[in-house]
């Protein structure tokens, strides 16, 4: 897949060989957002320059390195999964799944939220670790100059029905060779799959208080991505989604959300 998203987020990726950060500076708008899970939002240019400069201390003194970049983007809209691999306290190096997301206005970001597998960064930097705010990040990629596409007309449609709690209605948006992942229940690849975890997650739900909220979402022709909330009695767990998107139908759906803290939350 080709476009001004994804050549850009691939910059993002390619720094991380000298992890020189500052150079990305150029790759952002004058009114940029950039959401850090630790470190919160650098608003405006001039604050993601500052940021990008302790950056360039902090991460390689940490022993921290980026691998496994992969880049999907269309026109305006992208997203990224990587691995952060970093020593622990006995030296061994842990892997942390990480994804971003990232919308773009004539050629340059405007905003991009960072998250990071909660229970892999515990297995790295032990229970007393600081906690990742991924509810922070929820809202702060909205833009109201973003346009969109058919990929995000898909994504409304989605919601839609599963605003009603009809998830094996919205199999119908999936294309045959679609991918469904959840990062608990495992990934379903093939419509028929995705048709049997969504009947499942049906029947989990009915009747419960519980549900999901969309927060924000982008998309052009081929990718999206969402923010989301799972409403639970217990309190609000927040979530992300990755998206594809051919002829109009998904071929992938992976979904993310923060599993720690929807551990400690009652259930209905």
């Amino acid at each position: 897949m080709s476009g001004p998203a994804v050549d850009v987020i691939s910059r993002f990726g390619a720094v991380e060989d000298d992890q020189r950060y500052t150079r990305l500076v150029e790759l952002f708008a004058d009114d940029a957002v950039y959401y850090d899970p630790f470190f919160g939002p650098q608003r405006g240019k001039d604050a993601i320059a500052d940021f990008m400069g302790e950056m360039e201390k902090f991460v390689p003194g940490s022993g921290a390195r980026f691998d496994s970049w992969e880049s999907v983007g269309d026109v305006d809209c992208g997203w990224a999964k990587w691995l952060m691999v970093a020593p622990n306290a006995a030296g061994e190096e842990v892997p942390v799944p990480g994804q971003s997301l990232y919308r773009l206005r004539d050629g340059l970001v405007t905003r991009v939220v960072d998250y990071l597998d909660p229970q892999a960064y515990q297995r790295l930097r032990g229970d007393e670790a600081r906690t990742p705010d991924l509810a922070g990040a929820a809202g702060a990629l909205r833009d109201e100059s973003a346009g969109g596409g058919a990929a995000l007309d898909l994504v409304h449609r989605f919601w839609e029905i599963q605003e009603s709690k009809r998830y094996t209605d919205l199999a119908e948006l999936f294309t045959d060779d679609a991918v469904f992942a959840d990062v608990v229940a495992g990934t379903f690849e093939g419509k028929e799959a995705v048709t049997g975890f969504l009947a499942e997650a049906e029947r989990k739900l009915a009747g419960t208080e519980s549900h999901f909220e969309l927060v924000d979402a982008a998309g052009d022709d081929t990718v999206a991505w969402s923010q989301w909330i799972y409403k639970l009695p217990g309190g609000d767990v927040p979530g992300w989604t990755l998206h594809r998107v051919r002829d109009g139908r998904f071929t992938l759906d992976e979904d993310y959300f923060d599993t720690v803290l929807a551990a400690t939350l009652p259930r209905d």
